[in-house]
């Protein structure tokens, strides 16, 4: 993976003297590394692209004693890896210091976006949706990423080209609406028993619903299959 790291630090220049107490003050740059590294492989982990990091300038006034053994990063305490993030930088040594870095951490991805729009109930298709590499600044959360969680969907607003789409903007279309006449299959070990049945509710596929048999007048649950019939339980 490319990577583009962009580090701003400040290099701590009363510290480097004459006395030789240079060797007793931790080096800034060391503890930017740390932190910047950390921020890295966090944002790897998401699988993000292009990273790139910059980490804020740390005060000029710090006087960390040298660590004389590796660093070590804290457990993360946010799933964040985009955005304004920060690293706990410790060391454990005679004299121990903890310390949090922060940086603003941003990346690339491919994700679907709309390429036309999309009344509020029209069903998305294939021609409607195109992949875009965006820089993203933040984490993509609900954003759906995968094209095939997108076509076939129904949309719940309008929808405008160019928009990234999220879980909240779609729904299964509906397969049955309240009062359809359904097919009703019953049975197992092989053997299946369809009737006629009248639906109570609608629903899309997976989804559960009360259903009345024609022949009994019993209401009972079912659920929607992909090809509108109601499988009872």
């Amino acid at each position: 993976m490319n990577t583009k790291r962009t580090l701003r630090m400040l290099i701590i220049a009363a510290a480097i003297g004459s006395s030789g107490a240079a060797s007793a003050i931790h080096s800034v740059s060391d503890i930017a590394t740390t932190a910047l590294l950390e921020m890295e492989r966090r944002a790897q982990e998401h699988n993000y692209q292009d990273i790139e990091v910059q980490i804020r300038p740390l005060d000029a006034r710090l006087n960390l004693a040298a660590c004389g053994q590796p660093l070590r990063v804290l457990p993360e305490n946010t799933r964040r890896a985009l955005g304004p993030v920060s690293v706990g930088v410790r060391c454990d040594g005679p004299q121990p210091w903890t310390l949090y870095v922060r940086g603003q951490v941003s990346a690339s991805a491919t994700v679907p976006v709309l390429a036309a729009s999309v009344g509020r109930g029209e069903l998305i298709g294939k021609q409607d949706v195109e992949l875009e590499v965006r820089r993203i600044t933040r984490d993509i959360g609900p954003i759906v990423t995968e094209i095939e969680d997108i076509i076939g969907k129904e949309a719940r607003r309008d929808l405008v080209p160019g928009r990234t789409l999220k879980y909240a903007d779609l729904r299964a279309p509906e397969l049955i609406a309240r009062g359809d006449l359904v097919t009703l299959v019953s049975g197992g070990g092989g053997v299946k028993v369809s009737m006629q049945g009248k639906a109570m509710a609608g629903g899309a596929a997976g989804d559960r619903i009360l259903v009345t048999n024609l022949s009994s007048g019993k209401r009972i649950e079912g659920v929607i299959a992909a090809d509108g019939s109601v499988i009872l339980e």
